[in-house]
């Protein structure tokens, strides 16, 4: 099995987010990565290598926002 850099990337950009989200009193996430184009498929839903890791993300992120109307994300 090949991984790429970009898909390691993601995968742990969404394991972090992941961790985030299952916080009690996180208000604010905030993205800090060195790699701005990786950390834009996340949102692109129509990058098909990397729809799994926007799926779980955005999921993450719902139910983090649904959490707090102050929740908010950085980047």
């Amino acid at each position: 099995m090949n991984i790429s850099s970009t898909e390691a990337k993601l995968f742990t950009i969404r394991c972090d987010i992941s961790q985030a989200t299952q916080l009690q009193d996180v208000m604010q996430i905030a993205v800090v990565t060195d790699t701005i184009p990786v950390a834009k498929r996340i949102f692109d839903l129509f990058h098909y290598p990397y729809q799994l890791h926007s799926i779980i993300i955005s999921y993450d992120l719902r139910k983090f926002f649904n959490k707090n109307f102050n929740n908010s994300i950085t980047s």
